[in-house]
């Protein structure tokens, strides 16, 4: 995850124009922030609901990051500890704000399941079809 150069001036021009860099924690914290300080709560929410999807993807990258320090050589495990590290501080720093905490806890489970899929802990007793 990169630093992306939005400022709370910059980042509701740049969520109205679909420009706002969605895997940026400290982007969506920004766009958040300036969409309520403009009085825009329908961006907020929007704002809010990217921060939720993204927050998800940040613990399942956790979670992710434990077992493949244990699948993995120990050559390996500094770049892995990193990569959490940075998971970790991003999903700090949406939770600092308590309405995108809210939101990462407040998806629907069914969208959780499809993150996790996708980002979190490979699992061994599935099969090829993704089936226990």
């Amino acid at each position: 995850m990169d630093q992306t150069t939005t400022t709370p001036e910059t980042a509701v021009p740049a969520l109205i124009a679909g420009m706002l860099d969605h895997d940026s924690p400290q982007a969506l914290v920004d766009a958040y922030r300036s969409a309520e300080a403009a009085g825009r709560p329908e961006l907020a929410a929007q704002v809010a609901r990217f921060a939720g999807v993204l927050g998800q993807e940040l613990r399942a990258r956790q979670a992710r990051g434990d077992e493949d320090v244990r699948h993995s050589h120990e050559s390996s495990h500094d770049e892995i500890w990193a990569e959490q590290d940075e998971a970790g501080n991003g999903l700090s720093l949406l939770k600092s704000v308590p309405a995108l905490e809210a939101a990462i806890e407040g998806l629907d489970e069914e969208e959780k399941a499809a993150i996790w899929s996708e980002h979190g802990p490979y699992r061994d007793d599935l099969d090829d079809e993704g089936e226990a």
